[in-house]
């Protein structure tokens, strides 16, 4: 009897020592193919157009999944950032520049085969702009959207927050964020003097926190490229001119160096 229950008892334990290896295995290879799955959905959420994706930060922040557009174009997400984690997205930022200019060139050429490669003269925002006010389009916000957008405001702001229904797409927002950099680029190319940067103080600034142009010999000391462009880009939204950008750019420029001559002392 004892012999027949050891017997049993040794069947029973063999038994779950197998059960136990099948299901781990079992599982470890969920794990795996769940992996896959996740990232094969993570490239079709960042590819939004053949040859096109979206910038992703290295870590996220007011809850925008990481898309660095949506960052950069919340007035209130940088606030959000110590000065530590403000440091190592800036160093991420500057590695992002050369590749995302890239990027944009190429997409824009896709469409406009045409147009001379960029060449960081100030002229070259034209053809630039032209294009990309083909690409501004908005889409309506969810209703999560909007009540998320209202817990970030006073009580009294609710109603005018509410009568904002719709947004921006991905694809607009990311290459505005292109465009800012390449904006920059432009200025640093022409004017080196300044340089790509960051402050922390005041910390009620827009721009603290965020990748500026420094250096500027100006009251303001830096210049907004994403601020800049996501300006000129709600004015395109409404009305199209081709030279709004390169002529923000002429405006600004006894702002980079007020020494050096600028477009319109020439006039």
């Amino acid at each position: 009897m004892e012999k027949w229950l050891i017997l049993i008892l040794g069947v029973l334990v063999i038994g779950m020592v197998i059960y136990y290896k099948a299901v781990k295995k079992r599982n470890h290879c969920k794990v795996i193919q769940s992996g896959k799955e996740e990232n094969v959905i993570h490239e079709k959420e960042t590819q939004i157009a053949p040859g096109y994706t979206l910038m992703i930060a290295p870590f996220d922040f007011a809850r925008h999944q990481k898309i660095a557009a949506q960052q950069f174009f919340d007035n209130y997400a940088f606030f959000e950032l110590t000065p530590k984690k403000a440091d190592e997205y800036f160093l991420w930022f500057q590695k992002e520049i050369p590749g995302r200019i890239a990027l944009l060139w190429e997409y824009m050429k896709k469409e406009r085969p045409e147009t001379q490669p960029f060449d960081y003269s100030p002229e070259s925002l034209i053809p630039l702009w032209d294009w990309y006010e083909t690409k501004i389009k908005q889409v309506p916000k969810s209703k999560k959207e909007i009540d998320y957008e209202v817990s970030r405001y006073p009580k009294w702001m609710e109603e005018n927050v509410r009568k904002i229904t719709m947004k921006f797409t991905d694809e607009t927002l990311s290459l505005a964020l292109d465009i800012a950099i390449y904006l920059g680029e432009t200025i640093i190319k022409n004017y080196p003097n300044l340089y790509w940067g960051y402050f922390l103080k005041p910390k009620s600034e827009f721009s603290a926190r965020k990748p500026v142009i420094l250096k500027l010999k100006s009251k303001r000391m830096y210049f907004p490229p994403a601020g800049t462009v996501f300006v000129c880009m709600i004015k395109s939204s409404k009305n199209r001119d081709k030279n709004r950008l390169y002529d923000l750019y002429r405006y600004s420029e006894d702002e980079f160096d007020p020494v050096k001559p600028s477009y319109w002392d020439s006039w």
